[in-house]
C-alpha cells in the first residue's frame, strides 16, 4: 500500500496555525501583558462596584446613571480621575489581549467544545476591548448630545425594520449572556479562572463569585428582555442599556428590594474581579 502524496498547501496552513498559536502563547505569558491584565481586572472591578453603588442610590430615591458610562464619569470627576481613566484604558486593552490569547491554551475532549471555549475567550476579549474603548472616549471628553438626542436615536431605531431586527438580535444576545452568567454563577464554573484557594479566602471569593455572577446575569436578562420587548412592540420606551434594566426593577412589586439585591450583586461581582486579579490562574 503506497503512502498518499504530501499536500504542500495543507502543510503550510498547519505550520501557519502552529506559529500563530505559539505567538499567542508567548504574548499570553509576557509579564507586561499579564500585569496589564491584573490592572484591567481591577479597573473592571471598580467600574462594576461603582455601577452597583449607583444602583443602590437609585433604589433609595437618589439620582445617577447606573451603567458603565455613569461609573466612568464618576471616576473622571474625582481627584486624579483623568490619570486613572488613562491607566484603565491601557490596562483594559491589555486585559483584552491577555484574554484573547488565552484561547491558545484551550483544551477540550472534542472539537465542538474546543471551538466553544475558544469563542468564549474571544468574546470576553472583545467585551474588555469595548470597555477600554468606552473608557478612552470618556477620558477624551466624548459625551452624548443629551437626553433629546438619545430619544431621537431610539425612535429612529424602532421605526426601521433593520433597526428592529438589530434590536432583537442585540436583546437576544444580552439575554443569552445573562443566562450564561447565572448558570456560571450557580454552577461555580468561574473557578477555572482562579488558582487554587483554601480556607476563609476560598469561601469569601467563591461567595462573591456566585452572588456576583448570578445578579449580574439577572441584570442582563432584564436588560435583554426590555430590548426584545422594544423590538416586538416597536416601542422606543423600552430601549435602553443596563441603567434602563436596573430602573425597570423599580416598577415591579418590591422593586426597591429587588434593585438593592441586584445592585449589591454588582458590587460583589466587582469585588470578585478584584480577587481574580489577585488570584489569577494563568
Amino acid at each position: 500500500m503506497t503512502d498518499l502524496p504530501a499536500d504542500p498547501v495543507a502543510d503550510r496552513a498547519i505550520d501557519a496555525r502552529e506559529r500563530m498559536k505559539q505567538a499567542a502563547q508567548r504574548a499570553h505569558r509576557n509579564r507586561s501583558v499579564r500585569a496589564s491584565a491584573r490592572l484591567g481586572l481591577l479597573a473592571n472591578g471598580l467600574v462594576h462596584a461603582l455601577i452597583g453603588g449607583i444602583g443602590l442610590r437609585i433604589a433609595n430615591g437618589e439620582s445617577g446613571e447606573a451603567d458603565q458610562l455613569g461609573a466612568l464619569s464618576a471616576i473622571a470627576g474625582g481627584p486624579g480621575g483623568a490619570a486613572v481613566l488613562w491607566l484603565s484604558t491601557v490596562s483594559l486593552w491589555g486585559l483584552a489581549l491577555w484574554q484573547g490569547t488565552n484561547a491558545a491554551f484551550s483544551v477540550a475532549p472534542n472539537r465542538r467544545i474546543l471551538v466553544f471555549r475558544r469563542s468564549l475567550n474571544v468574546g470576553k476579549a472583545l467585551g474588555f476591548a469595548l470597555l477600554g474603548t468606552v473608557t478612552f472616549a470618556v477620558v477624551l471628553g466624548a459625551r452624548s448630545g443629551g437626553p433629546e438626542v438619545v430619544r431621537e436615536a431610539d425612535a429612529a431605531i424602532v421605526e426601521s425594520p433593520v433597526g428592529l431586527f438589530l434590536l432583537l438580535a442585540v436583546g437576544t444576545t444580552v439575554a443569552i449572556i445573562g443566562g450564561g452568567l447565572v448558570w456560571r454563577g450557580v454552577r461555580r464554573n468561574f473557578r477555572e479562572e482562579l488558582r487554587y484557594l483554601w480556607g476563609p479566602t476560598k469561601v469569601i471569593v467563591l461567595t462573591l463569585g456566585v452572588f456576583g455572577h448570578t445578579m449580574k446575569g439577572v441584570a442582563f436578562l432584564v436588560t435583554g428582555g426590555l430590548l426584545i420587548a422594544a423590538a416586538v412592540f416597536a416601542d422606543s420606551r423600552w430601549v435602553g442599556g443596563l441603567d434602563a434594566g436596573l430602573r425597570y426593577l423599580l416598577t415591579l412589586q418590591s422593586g426597591p428590594v429587588l434593585l438593592n439585591v441586584v445592585a449589591a450583586g454588582l458590587i460583589a461581582f466587582g469585588l470578585y474581579l478584584m480577587a481574580r486579579a489577585a488570584f489569577l490562574r494563568h
